[in-house]
This record gives C-alpha cells, sequence and structure tokens, in this order.
C-alpha cells in the first residue's frame, strides 16, 4: 500500500532557517542606496512554506496535475481510501478511520442520487418512445407498428416500475424534472461539502504528522495567508465568504493536544466537532435549499411516502452502503421532527457513531474493522 504521508525535503529541514547552504546560494550585485551591493538570497523554510507543501499534497489527491478529479464519485473514492491510509499508516489518527467510513456514507448518498436520477430519466425516454408512435398523422397500422408499440410499452412499464418517483415535472425549455434538478442539487452538495473537507483536514494531519504539535501550534494562524497568492493558487471549492479558507478554530488544537495526551477518544470528539460545526455548517447545513431538502428526504423516509424514494440517514461501520443489524450501523433520529441540518442533533449522531467505533476497536470487532478500512484504503467502490 503507497505511503499516506509523503516523503518531502522539507522534512528534515529546519523551520525558519535556510534550506540550501549559503555556499550554494546566488549572489547577485544590485543598486542599493546609490551603492553596488552584492546580495546573496537564501531561501529560509517559513510556516507558509510548509502549508504550501501540505495543501498540494491534498490538492494532488483528489486534483491530480491541478485537475479537479471531475466525477464526484471516483473523487469520493479516492478521499475514503486516503482516510483509510491514514489510519492505517498512524492508528493515532482515529477520527480519520472513522472518517473514511462517514466518507463512503457520503458515496452511498452520491450513488443512491445518481441512481434515483438514472431511474426517473430512464421512464422519461420511455415515456417519450412510447408517446412518439402517437404524434403527428397515424400511418396505417402494420405488425410492425404494432410490435413497435409493444416493444416500447413493456419498457416503459419496465422504467416504471424501476422508478419510484410517482411524478416529475418538467417545464418547457428544463434539461432536467423538478425532482432531478433536486437530486443534482443534492448529489452536487454532498462532493462539494466531501471535498471542502478533505482539503481543511489533510493538511492539518500532515502538518502535525512531519512536524509535531509544537510546530504546529507555531504555524496553525498563517495557515490563511497562503490563500489568494497570485503564483500558487489554493484549491478552494467554496467561496470565502462562506468558509474562510485556513481558518484557526481551537477545536483543531484541542484535537492534536488530547492525540500528544494519548487521549484518542477525545481526539476523536474535538475532530468531530470541527468537521461538523467549523466546515460542513456553513458549506452544507446552513444552505436553505439543502437543508429544506434534507428535511424532505428525512420525513420521506420516515413515513414511508413516497415508498422507495428517500434514503435513510445512518453510518454503517463496513465498506458497503447496505445497513446491517449487527449494531455496526447508526441510524439518525427517526421521529419525524429530527433535523440533521441541526448542530446539537447532528452532533449526538456523530458522536455515537465515534463511541461505537472506539469500542469496536477495543473488542472483537476490531479484525472486521480492519478488513473494512483495508478494503476502502485500496479504493474499492461502497
Amino acid at each position: 500500500m503507497t505511503q499516506c504521508f509523503k516523503d518531502h525535503p522539507s522534512d528534515t529541514q529546519r523551520l525558519f532557517h535556510n534550506t540550501l547552504p549559503v555556499c550554494e546560494c546566488e549572489t547577485r550585485v544590485i543598486e542599493l542606496y546609490d551603492c553596488m551591493t552584492a546580495v546573496t538570497e537564501v531561501p529560509v523554510l517559513t510556516c507558509e512554506g510548509l502549508w504550501r507543501i501540505y495543501q498540494r499534497a491534498a490538492e494532488e489527491i483528489v486534483a491530480p496535475g491541478g485537475i479537479l478529479i471531475a466525477d464526484p464519485q471516483a473523487r469520493n473514492r479516492a478521499i475514503n481510501a486516503t482516510y483509510a491510509r491514514m489510519w492505517l499508516e498512524d492508528p493515532r489518527f482515529q477520527w480519520a478511520g472513522l472518517a473514511a467510513f462517514a466518507s463512503k456514507q457520503v458515496g452511498c448518498g452520491l450513488l443512491h442520487a445518481a441512481d434515483s436520477i438514472e431511474k426517473i430519466h430512464a421512464e422519461t425516454v420511455a415515456m417519450e418512445a412510447l408517446t412518439r408512435g402517437f404524434s403527428g398523422p397515424q400511418p396505417l397500422i402494420s405488425n410492425d407498428t404494432v410490435q413497435l408499440l409493444q416493444k416500447n410499452l413493456a419498457s416503459y412499464r419496465v422504467a416504471n416500475a424501476n422508478n419510484p418517483i410517482p411524478f416529475d415535472l418538467r417545464f418547457e425549455g428544463d434539461e432536467l424534472g423538478q425532482i432531478q434538478q433536486q437530486f443534482n442539487y443534492v448529489y452536487d452538495m454532498l462532493a462539494l461539502g466531501n471535498t471542502t473537507l478533505f482539503l481543511d483536514i489533510f493538511p492539518l494531519h500532515a502538518f502535525y504528522k512531519k512536524r509535531g504539535f509544537e510546530a504546529l501550534k507555531t504555524c496553525l494562524n498563517n495557515r490563511r495567508k497562503i490563500h489568494g497568492h497570485p503564483k500558487f493558487p489554493v484549491l478552494w471549492p467554496v467561496e470565502q465568504e462562506k468558509l474562510v479558507f485556513g481558518g484557526t478554530y481551537q477545536e483543531v488544537l484541542d484535537a492534536f493536544e488530547a492525540i500528544e495526551n494519548g487521549e484518542i477518544a477525545k481526539s476523536v470528539e474535538f475532530f468531530a466537532f470541527h468537521e461538523q460545526s467549523n466546515i460542513l455548517q456553513p458549506t452544507l447545513y446552513e444552505d436553505p435549499r439543502m437543508v429544506w431538502l434534507l428535511r424532505s428526504n428525512h420525513v420521506s423516509y420516515v413515513t414511508g411516502f413516497p415508498s422507495g424514494v428517500a434514503q435513510a440517514i445512518e453510518l454503517t461501520l463496513t465498506s458497503q452502503c447496505q445497513p446491517l443489524d449487527d449494531g455496526r450501523t447508526i441510524s439518525f433520529d427517526r421521529s419525524v421532527l429530527a433535523n440533521l441540518a441541526d448542530l446539537k442533533q447532528r452532533m449526538a449522531f456523530v458522536l455515537e457513531a465515534a463511541r461505537r467505533f472506539d469500542q469496536m476497536l477495543q473488542d472483537e470487532n476490531r479484525h472486521a474493522l480492519e478488513h473494512s478500512i483495508k478494503h476502502i484504503a485500496a479504493g474499492a467502490a461502497p
């Protein structure tokens, strides 16, 4: 399995010291204060330099060669695999182990949304093929016409049976119906949150892994300074007005300090609050349209109407999407009034998943968890 936190020349260099011997640095003669002066440019390793290295490492995972992986499902698998490898490489990063499953669950949501869009599209195409035979002047009914109509009708019935959406309104000029557009929006927003969280959290772990806690404390405030540089642009998919890049959050320091002190389960709680409150809340859960769609999905799932449309809000601690009844599936509150966009309710769900994950790592389930994480680390689809 490839190394997660790759080696870099900066790993052995001292912070705030020159990265090359002075004798190897270029010397130029310039005019300074009306005098010709020899000036030697000495590169120095700074906090900003380190952040660029670790941010670029994260970007290479979701945007190799500087091009964002266009398929959100493929990008999600790359993120899942990285979280899994982070834990396999350093078990102190228990949040990353849990995140591998949580991000996999996002992949399940992407699959559900894409599958729903495809099923609606298939029925729409089948209906258009069926009605096309009845438009315009009607020719004499021939055996070929009858057979074509029977074939199209059979295709429509199959597509209709596969599509749980009873009706999707499409206005003139729209490529997609209203419900398809809603699924598309959820699809895009899930991918946005998944990518944004990864670009925030991976460089933090890389910095800590390579430089240690004291250097992280020293440099954390400098991270935001690398955003907006004309020569070294940072990939950040969220508007600065919605979520500032490289924000300094106490929970991040608390989490790594807990790791330093061997309080691994406590570190997961701090990271969980950081991801949910500081990153995902402004990115996803304060978006009015997303909030409405999440509420609609939950109510639909709890009430069962329309049947088969909604997806349960749950986290399964395996590499698959299907829920299990052996304790490895943690479900969100099934009350019809429950609201995933509410931070307090969502944190209760996340912390229960963290508690269950930690417990399973200590008992006979650890082998099964490790097997699933290795499966995710290999880049397998859920």
